[in-house]
């Protein structure tokens, strides 16, 4: 198991908790971003800088993703990627992605994006 965490909109408090758990359980975590993020020293610990782009982040967390790894976003598409392809999906405030909750939550976005 390996944890992914889609950095560009996680809150600091959160990685920082993120890199305790890392660092204690000792399960490797990469942390990926379109910007530069501080981590801190730890061979459990990697930064993956992406380009620039819509979803070029997630693309990639989903393309290096295995069945069974954990991943960290509140991107609510990309949490559905993640449940597809057998991965675990957790947003910030702990609450976990299921196959079940995540089609309403799809739909519900898909709601008010048309609503813009």
């Amino acid at each position: 198991m390996k944890i992914w965490v889609d950095a560009d909109a996680c809150p600091v408090v959160i990685k920082e908790i993120l890199f305790r758990a890392a660092q204690r359980t000792k399960i490797n975590m990469t942390l990926v971003a379109n910007r530069p993020v501080q981590i801190p020293r730890s061979e459990f610990i990697d930064f993956l800088l992406v380009k620039s782009g819509f979803d070029v982040a997630d693309n990639e967390i989903v393309n290096r993703l295995s069945a069974g790894d954990l991943v960290i976003t509140a991107d609510i598409p990309l949490a559905a990627e993640v449940i597809e392809k057998g991965g675990l999906a957790l947003n910030p405030r702990g609450e976990l992605y299921s196959a079940d909750n995540i089609r309403a939550r799809l739909s519900v976005r898909d709601f008010m994006e048309k609503l813009r």
